[in-house]
């Protein structure tokens, strides 16, 4: 799955969603699209995040 596969996904769940989780809904469409924007095309590969300091 893409990035916009499941930016897509997110902001079709936002018509179902409880208003209480909006919030996170939408923090977690902005994360995605960030992560797109700088070229990080699947965040879940850890080998992208191999310099990156805790």
């Amino acid at each position: 799955m893409t990035n916009a596969e499941a930016i897509v996904a997110l902001k079709q769940m936002k018509t179902f969603c409880a208003a209480g989780s909006l919030d996170q809904l939408e923090y977690a469409i902005e994360v995605l699209e960030v992560l797109d924007e700088v070229g990080i095309t699947n965040p879940l590969d850890k080998s992208v995040y191999k310099d990156v300091k805790k």
